[in-house]
């Protein structure tokens, strides 16, 4: 099974939105696909049960403190997502410990960029013990009209030697609406929206993210 979690620090930077709808994306192609809530306030899990009773989509598990984080491995599936809290170093370095891949979902602002340096030191300590993983910065929020944004995207920002996802994620209200409906993009209207998951999952399969 492959382990992948989404990484912040910083709260807000849509973590939950994006492990909802990348792993919807992959259960409608088949995967056997299980989602992990890792956060105690349990956004995720209220996002399942707001969700309507025959609903496209994963299951989900509460993981939510670190010693949980092994029975991981016991878990009957092609891939985990793993929804991280912020502001919970210990889990997330847990989280890490068992992932084979990491995105550290970022917003245009300099709070977020700032914040995701924990999980980058993270990342770090467990490549220098001999460990595994793969990483990348994975824009969230975009608007190509905002100077943020810009930055961000040409990625003078980054020096710490973590590539940059080319796909990223725009700032729509309907992956907002969706989460509330406990749905995905995938039951919307919103065909770009839908159209760029697909986009991110495709790269993340070529890095071999998943």
């Amino acid at each position: 099974m492959k382990i992948i979690a989404l990484l912040n620090e910083k709260g807000g930077t849509g973590k939950s939105t994006l492990s909802q709808n990348i792993a919807v994306c992959l259960h409608r192609q088949g995967k056997r696909v299980i989602l992990v809530d890792a956060d105690p306030q349990g956004t995720t899990r209220d996002w399942r049960s707001a969700s309507p009773e025959k609903a496209n989509l994963p299951n989900v598990i509460a993981l939510d403190r670190p010693e949980m984080l092994a029975s991981l491995k016991s878990i009957d599936a092609d891939i985990a997502i793993i929804d991280t809290p912020a502001k919970a170093e210990k889990m997330t370095a847990s989280v890490i410990r068992f992932a084979d891949a990491a995105l550290i979902v970022i917003q245009p602002s300099g709070a977020d960029i700032w914040a995701s340096a924990a999980a980058v030191r993270l990342i770090q300590q467990k490549i220098d013990v001999g460990g595994k993983i793969v990483a990348a910065f994975l824009a969230n929020r975009v608007s190509g009209s905002t100077n943020l944004s810009k930055e961000v995207l040409a990625g003078e920002w980054n020096e710490y030697g973590i590539e940059q996802l080319e796909t990223t994620i725009g700032n729509r209200v309907a992956f907002a609406q969706a989460l509330t409906d406990g749905l995905s993009i995938y039951d919307t209207t919103d065909r770009t929206g839908r159209a760029e998951i697909d986009l991110l999952v495709d790269e993340l399969e070529r890095k071999s993210c998943l």
